[in-house]
């Protein structure tokens, strides 16, 4: 069985230069559609967000001077940036503790100030955990780390963040 016949027609069907230009015309078609379809948009990596809640402690405040009226539940407390990072679910204060050298035993002892208090704040926020720490927002937040804090009413520049819980763990 020969491809062409006499008339150049393939299989004696299709001419073949016809079929070249159909191959070719399919061909532009689907570049055309290619460049001009919309493109499909890939899907998002889903963001692990998760609840997370914290404790700042503000150390050794003046009582009579810092107190924890000054603070209260609702209130939306933010980093040194200003940008707010969570809500305050909790305030509580607490004598410092101390140590001392006890001159009458020659041994150190832990006393309670009388006239210091730690401030100590529990935060609820919203934040996507990775290896460094939680982001919130454009910060990263990390236990232990110094942590200036600042509500409409508060302010404390020498915080730190503690007891640091995502979701419940």
């Amino acid at each position: 069985m020969k491809f062409f016949d006499t008339k150049y027609r393939l299989f004696g069907v299709v001419n073949i230069i016809d079929l070249v230009v159909v191959l070719a015309i399919l061909a532009g078609a689907y570049a055309v559609y290619r460049v001009l379809a919309p493109k499909a948009e890939s899907p998002k990596e889903a963001v692990n967000t998760a609840d997370v809640t914290f404790d700042v402690v503000c150390p050794a405040l003046r009582i009579g001077f810092s107190s924890p009226d000054q603070i209260h539940v609702g209130d939306t407390i933010s980093k040194n940036e200003g940008k707010a990072i969570g809500t305050v679910t909790a305030v509580r204060a607490m004598p410092t503790p101390g140590v001392a050298w006890d001159t009458n035993t020659s041994k150190i002892v832990e006393y309670q100030s009388t006239l210091t208090q730690d401030l100590i704040i529990s935060v609820k926020t919203t934040g996507q955990p990775t290896d460094n720490g939680v982001v919130v927002g454009e910060g990263i937040l990390r236990s232990n780390e110094p942590m200036p804090v600042t509500t409409s009413t508060f302010e404390c520049d020498t915080s730190y963040m503690a007891n640091m819980k995502i979701n419940g763990k």
